[in-house]
Protein backbone atom coordinates (compact mmCIF):
# COMPACT_ATOMS: atom_id res chain seq x y z
CA UNK A 1 0.00 0.00 0.00
CA UNK A 2 1.40 3.36 -1.02
CA UNK A 3 0.96 5.88 1.75
CA UNK A 4 3.45 8.30 0.26
CA UNK A 5 1.79 10.04 -2.68
CA UNK A 6 2.91 12.50 -5.31
CA UNK A 7 0.61 14.33 -7.66
CA UNK A 8 1.07 14.23 -11.42
CA UNK A 9 0.41 16.96 -13.96
CA UNK A 10 -3.15 15.80 -14.60
CA UNK A 11 -5.80 16.52 -11.97
CA UNK A 12 -7.03 12.95 -11.80
CA UNK A 13 -3.63 11.24 -11.94
CA UNK A 14 -1.95 10.11 -8.72
CA UNK A 15 1.30 8.19 -8.46
CA UNK A 16 2.43 5.81 -5.76
CA UNK A 17 5.79 5.45 -4.08
CA UNK A 18 7.62 3.58 -6.84
CA UNK A 19 6.67 6.00 -9.64
CA UNK A 20 7.43 8.92 -7.38
CA UNK A 21 10.89 7.53 -6.65
CA UNK A 22 11.64 7.10 -10.37
CA UNK A 23 10.56 10.66 -11.16
CA UNK A 24 12.54 11.97 -8.19
CA UNK A 25 15.70 10.19 -9.35
CA UNK A 26 15.32 11.58 -12.86
CA UNK A 27 14.91 15.09 -11.49
CA UNK A 28 18.01 14.68 -9.33
CA UNK A 29 20.09 13.49 -12.29
CA UNK A 30 18.91 16.41 -14.39
CA UNK A 31 19.72 18.93 -11.67
CA UNK A 32 23.14 17.44 -10.96
CA UNK A 33 24.06 17.28 -14.65
CA UNK A 34 23.34 20.96 -15.05
CA UNK A 35 25.22 22.11 -11.98
CA UNK A 36 27.95 19.54 -11.35
CA UNK A 37 28.12 16.42 -13.59
CA UNK A 38 30.77 14.84 -11.36
CA UNK A 39 28.31 14.86 -8.47
CA UNK A 40 25.73 12.64 -10.19
CA UNK A 41 26.98 9.36 -8.70
CA UNK A 42 27.27 10.51 -5.07
CA UNK A 43 23.99 12.43 -5.36
CA UNK A 44 22.17 9.33 -6.58
CA UNK A 45 23.77 7.19 -3.86
CA UNK A 46 22.63 9.64 -1.18
CA UNK A 47 19.19 9.82 -2.76
CA UNK A 48 18.89 6.02 -2.77
CA UNK A 49 19.70 5.93 0.93
CA UNK A 50 17.11 8.58 1.72
CA UNK A 51 14.40 6.88 -0.34
CA UNK A 52 15.19 3.47 1.13
CA UNK A 53 15.05 4.86 4.65
CA UNK A 54 11.72 6.58 3.94
CA UNK A 55 10.35 3.40 2.42
CA UNK A 56 11.36 1.38 5.47
CA UNK A 57 9.80 3.89 7.87
CA UNK A 58 6.61 3.93 5.84
CA UNK A 59 6.39 0.14 5.72
CA UNK A 60 7.11 -0.25 9.42
CA UNK A 61 4.19 2.03 10.31
CA UNK A 62 1.93 0.24 7.81
CA UNK A 63 2.81 -3.09 9.43
CA UNK A 64 1.93 -1.71 12.87
CA UNK A 65 -1.42 -0.37 11.63
CA UNK A 66 -2.33 -3.62 9.90
CA UNK A 67 -1.55 -5.59 13.06
CA UNK A 68 -3.77 -3.24 15.09
CA UNK A 69 -6.63 -3.89 12.67
CA UNK A 70 -6.14 -7.64 13.03
CA UNK A 71 -6.09 -7.35 16.81
CA UNK A 72 -9.20 -5.17 16.73
CA UNK A 73 -11.20 -7.93 15.05
CA UNK A 74 -10.74 -10.13 18.12
CA UNK A 75 -10.80 -7.50 20.88
CA UNK A 76 -13.60 -8.31 23.31
CA UNK A 77 -13.22 -6.00 26.30
CA UNK A 78 -12.89 -2.34 27.17
CA UNK A 79 -9.20 -2.46 28.08
CA UNK A 80 -8.19 -4.03 24.77
CA UNK A 81 -10.24 -1.56 22.71
CA UNK A 82 -8.89 1.50 24.51
CA UNK A 83 -5.32 0.25 24.17
CA UNK A 84 -5.71 -0.42 20.45
CA UNK A 85 -7.20 3.03 19.91
CA UNK A 86 -4.25 4.66 21.69
CA UNK A 87 -1.71 2.62 19.70
CA UNK A 88 -3.50 3.42 16.44
CA UNK A 89 -3.41 7.17 16.87
CA UNK A 90 0.16 7.09 18.16
CA UNK A 91 1.29 5.31 14.99
CA UNK A 92 -0.90 7.40 12.66
CA UNK A 93 0.29 10.75 13.98
CA UNK A 94 3.88 9.48 13.93
CA UNK A 95 3.45 8.67 10.24
CA UNK A 96 1.99 12.13 9.55
CA UNK A 97 4.87 13.81 11.40
CA UNK A 98 7.29 12.03 9.05
CA UNK A 99 5.45 12.17 5.70
CA UNK A 100 2.94 15.03 6.09
CA UNK A 101 0.29 13.23 4.04
CA UNK A 102 -3.30 14.10 5.05
CA UNK A 103 -4.63 11.60 2.50
CA UNK A 104 -2.68 8.75 4.08
CA UNK A 105 -3.72 9.76 7.58
CA UNK A 106 -7.43 10.09 6.79
CA UNK A 107 -7.61 6.93 4.67
CA UNK A 108 -6.11 4.84 7.43
CA UNK A 109 -7.98 6.63 10.19
CA UNK A 110 -11.36 5.91 8.57
CA UNK A 111 -10.40 2.25 8.12
CA UNK A 112 -9.74 2.00 11.83
CA UNK A 113 -12.86 3.94 12.75
CA UNK A 114 -15.08 1.68 10.61
CA UNK A 115 -13.46 -1.49 11.98
CA UNK A 116 -13.83 -0.15 15.51
CA UNK A 117 -17.53 0.59 14.95
CA UNK A 118 -18.11 -2.87 13.50
CA UNK A 119 -16.50 -4.49 16.52
CA UNK A 120 -18.56 -2.32 18.88
CA UNK A 121 -21.67 -3.40 16.97
CA UNK A 122 -20.80 -7.06 17.42
CA UNK A 123 -20.18 -6.56 21.14
CA UNK A 124 -23.37 -4.53 21.55
CA UNK A 125 -25.49 -7.03 19.60
CA UNK A 126 -24.28 -9.80 21.89
CA UNK A 127 -25.88 -7.97 24.81
CA UNK A 128 -29.33 -7.97 23.19
CA UNK A 129 -31.89 -10.69 23.77
CA UNK A 130 -33.49 -10.57 20.31
CA UNK A 131 -32.13 -10.84 16.76
CA UNK A 132 -31.76 -7.55 14.91
CA UNK A 133 -33.47 -6.48 11.68
CA UNK A 134 -31.33 -5.10 8.81
CA UNK A 135 -29.56 -2.16 10.45
CA UNK A 136 -26.92 0.46 9.64
CA UNK A 137 -24.89 2.88 11.75
CA UNK A 138 -23.91 6.12 10.02
CA UNK A 139 -21.39 8.77 10.99
CA UNK A 140 -21.80 12.42 9.99
CA UNK A 141 -19.65 15.55 9.93
CA UNK A 142 -15.85 15.30 9.47
CA UNK A 143 -15.86 11.53 9.93
CA UNK A 144 -18.70 11.35 7.39
CA UNK A 145 -16.28 12.97 4.94
CA UNK A 146 -13.72 10.27 5.83
CA UNK A 147 -11.68 12.71 7.95
CA UNK A 148 -11.89 11.37 11.52
CA UNK A 149 -9.17 12.30 13.97
CA UNK A 150 -8.59 11.89 17.67
CA UNK A 151 -10.04 15.33 18.36
CA UNK A 152 -13.19 15.61 16.24
CA UNK A 153 -16.54 15.00 17.89
CA UNK A 154 -18.28 11.91 16.54
CA UNK A 155 -21.85 12.27 15.23
CA UNK A 156 -23.84 9.05 14.86
CA UNK A 157 -27.24 7.99 13.52
CA UNK A 158 -29.01 4.61 13.44
CA UNK A 159 -31.31 3.28 10.71
CA UNK A 160 -33.12 -0.04 10.49
CA UNK A 161 -35.35 -1.67 7.91
CA UNK A 162 -38.36 -2.90 9.85
CA UNK A 163 -41.57 -1.81 11.56
CA UNK A 164 -42.24 -0.16 14.91
CA UNK A 165 -42.07 -3.38 16.90
CA UNK A 166 -38.27 -3.01 16.87
CA UNK A 167 -38.33 0.42 18.57
CA UNK A 168 -37.38 -0.83 22.03
CA UNK A 169 -34.75 -3.20 20.67
CA UNK A 170 -33.14 -0.42 18.61
CA UNK A 171 -33.28 1.91 21.58
CA UNK A 172 -31.28 -0.68 23.53
CA UNK A 173 -28.84 -1.09 20.62
CA UNK A 174 -28.34 2.67 20.46
CA UNK A 175 -27.58 2.79 24.16
CA UNK A 176 -25.08 -0.05 23.92
CA UNK A 177 -23.31 1.43 20.88
CA UNK A 178 -23.07 4.91 22.37
CA UNK A 179 -21.73 3.51 25.62
CA UNK A 180 -19.00 1.53 23.84
CA UNK A 181 -17.87 4.58 21.86
CA UNK A 182 -17.87 6.76 24.94
CA UNK A 183 -16.02 4.45 27.32
CA UNK A 184 -13.45 3.60 24.64
CA UNK A 185 -12.36 7.22 24.54
CA UNK A 186 -14.11 8.73 21.51
CA UNK A 187 -15.48 12.24 21.96
CA UNK A 188 -19.14 12.31 20.96
CA UNK A 189 -21.42 15.10 19.82
CA UNK A 190 -23.81 14.18 22.62
CA UNK A 191 -26.87 15.60 20.90
CA UNK A 192 -26.25 13.54 17.75
CA UNK A 193 -26.13 9.89 18.83
CA UNK A 194 -28.59 6.97 18.72
CA UNK A 195 -29.31 7.75 22.38
CA UNK A 196 -31.48 10.57 21.05
CA UNK A 197 -34.80 9.43 19.47
CA UNK A 198 -34.37 11.91 16.60
CA UNK A 199 -31.17 10.18 15.49
CA UNK A 200 -32.56 6.70 15.12
CA UNK A 201 -35.52 5.30 13.23
CA UNK A 202 -36.79 3.13 10.42
CA UNK A 203 -37.63 4.11 6.84
CA UNK A 204 -41.05 5.50 7.76
CA UNK A 205 -39.68 7.58 10.63
CA UNK A 206 -36.80 9.08 8.68
CA UNK A 207 -39.02 9.82 5.66
CA UNK A 208 -41.47 11.63 7.93
CA UNK A 209 -38.65 13.79 9.28
CA UNK A 210 -37.50 14.69 5.79
CA UNK A 211 -41.04 15.53 4.67
CA UNK A 212 -41.60 17.76 7.66
CA UNK A 213 -38.33 19.58 7.07
CA UNK A 214 -38.77 19.93 3.29
CA UNK A 215 -42.15 21.58 3.81
CA UNK A 216 -40.39 24.17 5.97
CA UNK A 217 -42.50 23.27 8.97
CA UNK A 218 -39.39 23.04 11.12
CA UNK A 219 -36.30 25.02 10.09
CA UNK A 220 -34.28 23.62 12.97
CA UNK A 221 -35.01 20.08 11.81
CA UNK A 222 -34.02 21.00 8.25
CA UNK A 223 -30.65 22.27 9.48
CA UNK A 224 -30.11 19.17 11.60
CA UNK A 225 -30.94 16.82 8.72
CA UNK A 226 -28.39 18.58 6.53
CA UNK A 227 -25.76 16.86 8.67
CA UNK A 228 -26.68 13.79 6.63
CA UNK A 229 -25.20 15.38 3.50
CA UNK A 230 -21.80 14.36 4.92
CA UNK A 231 -22.47 10.77 5.90
CA UNK A 232 -20.70 7.43 5.72
CA UNK A 233 -21.89 3.97 6.79
CA UNK A 234 -19.78 2.37 9.53
CA UNK A 235 -21.50 -0.98 9.32
CA UNK A 236 -24.59 -2.35 7.62
CA UNK A 237 -26.59 -5.58 7.40
CA UNK A 238 -29.21 -6.63 4.89
CA UNK A 239 -28.77 -3.64 2.58
CA UNK A 240 -29.83 -1.11 5.24
CA UNK A 241 -27.08 1.39 4.37
CA UNK A 242 -28.09 1.45 0.71
CA UNK A 243 -31.76 2.01 1.60
CA UNK A 244 -30.94 4.88 3.94
CA UNK A 245 -28.54 6.52 1.46
CA UNK A 246 -31.18 6.37 -1.28
CA UNK A 247 -33.65 8.06 1.05
CA UNK A 248 -31.16 10.79 2.03
CA UNK A 249 -30.09 11.50 -1.55
CA UNK A 250 -33.69 11.82 -2.68
CA UNK A 251 -34.51 14.52 -0.14
CA UNK A 252 -31.28 16.43 0.43
CA UNK A 253 -31.09 17.56 -3.20
CA UNK A 254 -34.46 19.32 -2.89
CA UNK A 255 -34.41 23.09 -3.05
CA UNK A 256 -35.38 23.77 0.60
CA UNK A 257 -32.41 21.75 1.83
CA UNK A 258 -29.95 23.05 -0.75
CA UNK A 259 -31.13 26.62 -0.30
CA UNK A 260 -30.64 26.51 3.44
CA UNK A 261 -27.13 25.10 3.09
CA UNK A 262 -26.19 27.68 0.43
CA UNK A 263 -27.53 30.49 2.62
CA UNK A 264 -25.56 29.39 5.66
CA UNK A 265 -22.45 28.61 3.61
CA UNK A 266 -22.51 32.08 2.06
CA UNK A 267 -22.52 33.62 5.52
CA UNK A 268 -19.29 31.82 6.44
CA UNK A 269 -16.13 33.88 6.18
CA UNK A 270 -13.26 32.68 4.02
CA UNK A 271 -10.84 34.27 6.45
CA UNK A 272 -9.69 37.24 4.34
CA UNK A 273 -10.60 40.84 5.14
CA UNK A 274 -11.66 43.43 2.58
CA UNK A 275 -8.08 44.75 2.71
CA UNK A 276 -6.73 41.30 1.83
CA UNK A 277 -5.37 40.41 5.25
CA UNK A 278 -6.06 37.32 7.35
CA UNK A 279 -8.91 37.66 9.83
CA UNK A 280 -7.34 37.20 13.24
CA UNK A 281 -9.01 36.78 16.62
CA UNK A 282 -9.33 40.19 18.27
CA UNK A 283 -9.88 39.03 21.83
CA UNK A 284 -9.98 36.02 24.09
CA UNK A 285 -7.40 33.30 24.72
CA UNK A 286 -6.61 32.97 21.00
CA UNK A 287 -6.12 36.67 20.31
CA UNK A 288 -3.93 37.26 17.26
CA UNK A 289 -4.40 33.75 15.88
CA UNK A 290 -6.29 32.49 12.85
CA UNK A 291 -9.37 30.28 13.42
CA UNK A 292 -8.80 27.39 11.00
CA UNK A 293 -12.12 25.73 11.74
CA UNK A 294 -14.30 28.80 11.24
CA UNK A 295 -12.47 30.42 8.33
CA UNK A 296 -11.01 27.47 6.41
CA UNK A 297 -12.15 23.93 7.19
CA UNK A 298 -15.89 24.58 7.58
CA UNK A 299 -16.35 26.99 4.65
CA UNK A 300 -14.48 24.69 2.25
CA UNK A 301 -16.38 21.58 3.33
CA UNK A 302 -19.76 23.36 3.22
CA UNK A 303 -19.17 24.80 -0.27
CA UNK A 304 -18.09 21.45 -1.71
CA UNK A 305 -21.04 19.70 -0.04
CA UNK A 306 -23.53 22.22 -1.44
CA UNK A 307 -22.12 21.94 -4.97
CA UNK A 308 -22.27 18.15 -4.69
CA UNK A 309 -25.92 18.22 -3.64
CA UNK A 310 -26.75 20.34 -6.68
CA UNK A 311 -24.65 18.10 -8.93
CA UNK A 312 -26.08 14.83 -7.67
CA UNK A 313 -22.75 13.66 -6.24
CA UNK A 314 -23.17 11.52 -3.13
CA UNK A 315 -19.74 9.89 -2.77
CA UNK A 316 -17.73 10.37 0.42
CA UNK A 317 -14.53 12.38 0.93
CA UNK A 318 -13.71 15.89 -0.30
CA UNK A 319 -10.93 14.90 -2.77
CA UNK A 320 -13.12 12.16 -4.26
CA UNK A 321 -16.04 14.58 -4.52
CA UNK A 322 -13.93 17.15 -6.35
CA UNK A 323 -12.73 14.56 -8.84
CA UNK A 324 -16.27 13.33 -9.46
CA UNK A 325 -17.53 16.89 -10.00
CA UNK A 326 -14.85 17.31 -12.68
CA UNK A 327 -15.75 13.99 -14.33
CA UNK A 328 -19.41 14.92 -14.70
CA UNK A 329 -18.69 18.47 -15.84
CA UNK A 330 -20.05 20.24 -12.73
CA UNK A 331 -16.74 21.87 -11.82
CA UNK A 332 -13.93 23.06 -14.07
CA UNK A 333 -10.49 21.52 -13.69
CA UNK A 334 -8.75 24.73 -12.62
CA UNK A 335 -11.08 25.49 -9.72
CA UNK A 336 -11.15 21.82 -8.69
CA UNK A 337 -7.34 21.74 -8.74
CA UNK A 338 -7.19 24.83 -6.54
CA UNK A 339 -9.82 23.40 -4.19
CA UNK A 340 -7.83 20.19 -3.84
CA UNK A 341 -4.70 22.20 -3.01
CA UNK A 342 -6.75 24.14 -0.43
CA UNK A 343 -7.99 20.92 1.14
CA UNK A 344 -4.42 19.60 1.45
CA UNK A 345 -3.22 22.92 2.85
CA UNK A 346 -5.95 23.13 5.49
CA UNK A 347 -5.66 19.44 6.38
CA UNK A 348 -1.91 19.66 6.89
CA UNK A 349 -2.34 22.61 9.24
CA UNK A 350 -5.19 20.82 11.04
CA UNK A 351 -3.14 17.69 11.67
CA UNK A 352 -0.02 19.69 12.56
CA UNK A 353 -2.02 21.52 15.25
CA UNK A 354 -3.34 18.19 16.53
CA UNK A 355 0.21 16.83 16.74
CA UNK A 356 1.03 19.44 19.37
CA UNK A 357 -2.32 19.33 21.21
CA UNK A 358 -2.99 17.73 24.56
CA UNK A 359 -5.07 14.56 24.58
CA UNK A 360 -8.72 15.11 25.44
CA UNK A 361 -9.07 18.61 24.02
CA UNK A 362 -11.96 19.43 21.71
CA UNK A 363 -11.23 20.26 18.08
CA UNK A 364 -12.54 23.79 18.58
CA UNK A 365 -9.98 24.36 21.31
CA UNK A 366 -6.96 23.66 19.14
CA UNK A 367 -7.80 24.83 15.61
CA UNK A 368 -6.05 28.18 15.99
CA UNK A 369 -3.03 28.91 13.84
CA UNK A 370 -0.34 31.46 14.58
CA UNK A 371 0.40 33.13 11.21
CA UNK A 372 3.61 34.64 12.58
CA UNK A 373 5.03 31.13 12.99
CA UNK A 374 4.62 30.28 9.30
CA UNK A 375 7.41 30.68 6.74
CA UNK A 376 6.53 33.19 3.97
CA UNK A 377 5.90 30.41 1.43
CA UNK A 378 3.42 28.61 3.72
CA UNK A 379 1.68 31.86 4.57
CA UNK A 380 1.27 32.57 0.87
CA UNK A 381 -0.13 29.07 0.30
CA UNK A 382 -2.65 29.58 3.11
CA UNK A 383 -3.73 32.92 1.68
CA UNK A 384 -4.14 31.39 -1.78
CA UNK A 385 -6.17 28.50 -0.34
CA UNK A 386 -8.50 30.93 1.43
CA UNK A 387 -9.01 32.87 -1.79
CA UNK A 388 -10.01 29.58 -3.40
CA UNK A 389 -12.69 29.10 -0.72
CA UNK A 390 -14.11 32.51 -1.64
CA UNK A 391 -14.15 31.54 -5.32
CA UNK A 392 -15.89 28.25 -4.48
CA UNK A 393 -18.54 30.12 -2.50
CA UNK A 394 -19.20 32.41 -5.44
CA UNK A 395 -19.37 29.47 -7.83
CA UNK A 396 -21.80 27.75 -5.45
CA UNK A 397 -24.07 30.81 -5.58
CA UNK A 398 -23.96 30.81 -9.37
CA UNK A 399 -24.93 27.14 -9.41
CA UNK A 400 -27.79 27.77 -7.04
CA UNK A 401 -29.07 30.63 -9.17
CA UNK A 402 -29.88 28.15 -11.94
CA UNK A 403 -30.83 25.25 -9.68
CA UNK A 404 -34.36 23.94 -10.02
Amino acid sequence: MALLLAKGDDFSTWRGVEEFSVAYREAAVLLASHRNPAAIAPTLAELEELLTAAEHINQSVVDVLEQILRDLATAADLTALRLLQAHWYEASYRHFRRFRSPSAFFNQSFRFFSAFAAQCFRLAANQLAEPLPPVALFVFGPAGRHEPTRYCRVQLGLFWDGDQRYDTLMDNLGQELTAWFRVCGFMLEEGVTPLQPEWRGNLVTWRSRFEQASQKEDRTLLIELLRLADRAPLFSTGGAAEAFSTLCSGYLCRRPFVGNLVERCTSLSNGITMMGHLKLEKSGPHRGSFAMLDHALLPLAAAVTAICLMGGVSIEGTPERLRQLVRIGKLDVVLAERALHAWHCFSRHRLALELEAESGLDCRDIMYLDPASLPPAELEQLHSALETVGDLQRYMQVCYGSYI
